[in-house]
């Protein structure tokens, strides 16, 4: 299957990268704080956002927006519209296909 980026680990970008992940892509997930990127990255969770569910090992986590939006055919925009022009910024280089949650 396709690469995916995820961009926001909130409850709908973590739901809709663990649906992803489970179909068989490769997610990455771009998300803002460090501490987030650790959590998940290591013990496959979000606890904030989705305590209960355990994500899979084909879903990974950044915090550079360059490295989650590297070689994918999917990109999936998953933020609150009030912060969606602060973060198209530093997304706007991109020739992936965008899907707004």
């Amino acid at each position: 299957m396709a690469r995916v980026a995820v961009l926001s680990a909130g409850s709908w970008g973590t739901t809709l990268a663990k649906v992803f992940a489970d179909a068989g892509s490769d997610v990455t997930i771009h998300a803002r704080r460090p501490e987030v990127v650790a959590e998940i990255n290591v013990r496959h969770q979000n606890a904030r956002y989705l305590p209960e569910a355990v994500l899979p090992d084909r879903l990974r986590v950044t915090v550079a927006p360059v490295e989650a939006l590297a070689g994918v055919r999917h990109v999936v925009l998953s933020i609150p519209a009030q912060a969606l022009r602060a973060n198209l910024a530093a997304w706007a280089r991109t020739s992936s296909r965008t899907r707004s949650c």
